[in-house]
């Protein structure tokens, strides 16, 4: 198009559409509408997308963050396992070669008298994943008193041979009042072979 057809062009829309009809405060109103459809088109189609993308991507920064806060903290975590591990590690080779967890309970029974309340005792291994596998014996007494079982507890939980309650159940004896019933999972760990 040629700037002589311009004109005549936009002449002929004025003429069709009857805006150059129209008076000086219609024409402003006309004009005003026409800047506030542009403007909203603007805003709807332009603005607010870049908007929109901007506070999901403020989000996703956010999301981010926490993630990589959770990363540094798994980090951490997986550091102090790999010093307690060595802490074990250096623990095990301290310990009797000859060490037997059954043998150590029995030992720690007999001390704490409480061996003629043991009704059962059941020693087992489990393989488990990494370096160490557990060792565990199920303990059953009956019939002791609470202070036997405290005096046995603290015989049987043993830092230095790595030997821990991981389970207890405590009840009464229905046989005879003031005494309890126990039954205990005291595990270890032993280097693989």
């Amino acid at each position: 198009m040629t700037n002589m057809t311009l004109p005549s062009t936009l002449q002929t829309i004025l003429d069709k559409t009857g805006l150059n009809k129209l008076e000086k405060r219609e024409k402003q109103i006309v004009g005003a509408g026409l800047i506030f459809l542009i403007c909203f088109a603007l805003f709807h189609f332009v603005v607010s997308p870049l908007l929109q993308g901007r506070q999901q991507t403020h989000k996703a920064l956010i999301q981010k963050k926490e993630d990589l806060q959770k990363i540094h903290q798994l980090q951490a975590d997986y550091r102090k396992l790999q010093n307690q591990s060595a802490n074990i590690e250096d623990r095990l080779q301290k310990r009797n070669p000859s060490f037997s967890l059954f043998s150590f309970v029995e030992e720690k029974a007999t001390k704490a008298k409480v061996k003629q309340q043991i009704n059962s005792m059941t020693p087992s291994t489990s393989e488990g994943e990494g370096a160490f596998q557990e060792s565990r014996v199920d303990l059953k007494l009956d019939r002791i008193s609470t202070q036997q079982l405290v005096d046995f507890l603290k015989e049987i939980e043993s830092a230095e041979n790595i030997v821990v309650v991981k389970r207890i159940s405590i009840q009464d004896n229905s046989k005879e009042d003031g005494a309890l019933d126990a039954v205990m999972q005291i595990i270890t760990y032993t280097k693989k072979s």
